[in-house]
């Protein structure tokens, strides 16, 4: 996409940005799946994040500029309460690992896909490693994505349709593909065989500081 990041969060946020100290952007993707004519489908999506940090401590504040507020052609996806939540984990977990008072930070978050409507935490631990990076000054590596919910100590939760997500990393041209722990091979999977028949690698994180060396390419 040739648009901006700025463009991608959407100009509603413009207003509120005087009392910024400093802002950063960063986009990454995601993968997740959606059910089409009874089947699940698996989809690649861009989350665009915009970090605001305030000259003055308040409240941790995180937004969503969503469906009909979204900019021009970017028409962003409409977001489940579920991953509004995971979101604001995601938030939580980023200050705590830099060491950054919640209370200073403004997030506004856009995603942009195909699909309408996305539910579910599987977003949450690259969204916090995105909101790491951006902090830090570091850029995700082209070509890497990742799956995995987050708590707020950082660490990496198990998620489901990995074989479907797998096939849609690949599917969008993705090489890496970063999963929770101990998911790579289930009772209901062997992702180690799928991947390999697509030409596709899969590494297992336990933490989002795992996920932030592969995914920027430096150690934490």
């Amino acid at each position: 996409m040739a648009l901006s990041l700025t463009a991608l969060i959407g100009v509603c946020c413009a207003s509120v940005s005087d009392a910024s100290e400093q802002r950063f952007f960063i986009s990454i993707p995601t993968l997740s799946v959606t059910t089409e004519d009874g089947s699940s489908v698996g989809t690649t999506g861009t989350w665009a994040i915009q970090i605001d940090r305030l000259s003055e401590p308040g409240e941790l504040i995180v937004q969503f500029n969503e469906g009909s507020r979204a900019y021009g052609v970017f028409k962003g996806r409409a977001l489940e309460p579920d991953s509004k939540e995971a979101a604001r984990m995601a938030v939580l977990a980023a200050c705590r690992i830099l060491a950054e008072d919640s209370r200073t930070w403004r997030v506004t978050f856009k995603e942009v896909s195909n699909a309408y409507l996305i539910g579910g935490p599987s977003a949450s631990g690259a969204i916090a490693v995105a909101l790491v990076a951006a902090v830090r000054g570091a850029t995700i590596l082209p070509g890497v994505v990742m799956t995995g919910a987050i708590d707020a100590e950082g660490r990496i939760l198990p998620v489901g349709d990995l074989p479907t997500k797998i096939q849609a990393a690949a599917a969008a041209g993705l090489s890496t593909v970063l999963i929770p722990v101990g998911q790579a091979r289930t009772r209901d999977w062997d992702l180690r065989i799928l991947a390999e028949s697509l030409g596709v690698t899969v590494m297992e994180v336990t933490t989002v500081k795992d996920a932030y060396e592969i995914m920027t390419g430096h150690s934490f």
